[in-house]
């Protein structure tokens, strides 16, 4: 319900009636809305804070440096009364109820308890289903007029939910619904950064691989090396390069594998690689590119020595990782059996 001067605006008895107090009051609601299902076809309208996302030097949860990372985002309170001209009578007092109003004496109303609205980075609202609030917004709040609001051109605000909702529906399915409780779900965990996956329950894990992905989906729009949905998706198959990422979070989780000041990686006092001093915002990168260099096999070999045991090995339940190991190894797994692959991948890594 939309209040004037704490008089309830009962647009279509008003518009209809020239002589009506409300009628200039009724008649600027009707065009506003109006011209607003014009210019927002898709009946949607959204207010966005200018300024917002923002984005901050910081580091991901894998310790690397990120350029651009999403800040939190204060909320903004929105009071929902304002006085507005609309022609030369002066200001009037606007009040939109987004619940029940008061009934005060003398044919009075007042707002009910909904005083203001809160919002972060952007509000959508359904003109058909809020129309009080979509006018209040566009044509009485000063917020849009003062520019701490502005209204999002309908063609780009189309492609920007459009995109958004996709980003969420892929990376729900994918979360959700691709990957069971299980060996996949916890490599897939390790590899994008999300540490002690074996304390966490299966659900806990996916919550936290979906919040990762949501920002890193916002991260990427400014810097394209950032995996995202899209990348998650891609990588779902298990590639070599995931099984590696999952194994040295796990040893860094395990702390066998251990990151100094010094910008060396070292399993116990041993060195395994000096990172570059323009590599250090990028360390777990580096030391996986490092160990799958076409060159550096011996030392892969002699890293995944270092750090596994009969005990870890006796974990592994899913073929695909057993199959890595080997080929690291050197170890035939084409054509053969699950059981032959892991006992001659444990007797090269771990031998008697």
């Amino acid at each position: 319900m939309i209040l004037v001067d704490q008089r309830p605006l009962d647009v279509s008895d008003a518009l209809n009636d020239k002589n009506a107090k409300m009628h200039k009051f009724a008649r600027e609601y009707d065009s506003t809305l109006t011209e607003l299902k014009k210019t927002h076809a898709n009946g949607y309208i959204r207010f966005k804070r200018p300024g917002y996302p923002k984005f901050t030097k910081g580091a991901d949860n894998r310790g690397n440096e990120v350029d651009k990372m999403l800040e939190p985002t204060p909320p903004m309170r929105i009071p929902l009364q304002a006085y507005a001209t609309i022609d030369d009578s002066g200001k009037h007092l606007w009040m939109c109820c987004l619940d029940a109003p008061k009934v005060l004496p003398n044919g009075l109303w007042d707002m009910g308890r909904k005083r203001a609205m809160s919002i972060k980075e952007d509000v959508l609202i359904n003109i058909n289903e809020e129309p009080d609030l979509a006018f209040f917004l566009s044509r009485i709040s000063p917020f849009v007029r003062k520019k701490q609001l502005r209204i999002v051109d309908p063609k780009a605000d189309d492609a920007t939910l459009g995109e958004a909702e996709r980003e969420l529906t892929e990376r729900k399915y994918a979360i959700w619904n691709m990957l069971p409780d299980g060996d996949k779900l916890k490599i897939m965990a390790r590899a994008y950064g999300l540490n002690s996956v074996d304390d966490k329950q299966p659900n806990a894990i996916r919550k936290e691989l979906e919040q990762l992905l949501e920002v890193n989906d916002k991260l990427k729009r400014q810097n394209p090396a950032v995996k995202g949905t899209k990348e998650f998706l891609e990588e779902m198959r298990i590639t070599d390069g995931v099984l590696l990422r999952a194994f040295v979070q796990k040893a860094i989780d395990d702390k066998t594998l251990t990151w100094s000041g010094d910008g060396r990686w070292r399993i116990g006092q041993k060195i395994v690689v000096q990172i570059p001093m323009t590599e250090i915002t990028r360390k777990n990168d580096y030391l996986c590119n490092y160990l799958m260099a076409g060159n550096n096999t011996e030392k892969l070999q002699e890293f995944i020595k270092d750090l596994i045991n009969k005990e870890y090995l006796a974990t592994i339940t899913d073929r695909k990782e057993w199959e890595w190991l080997a080929k690291i190894a050197g170890v035939s797994y084409v054509g053969k059996k699950t059981k032959e692959i892991e006992e001659n991948t444990t007797n090269f890594f771990c031998p008697i």
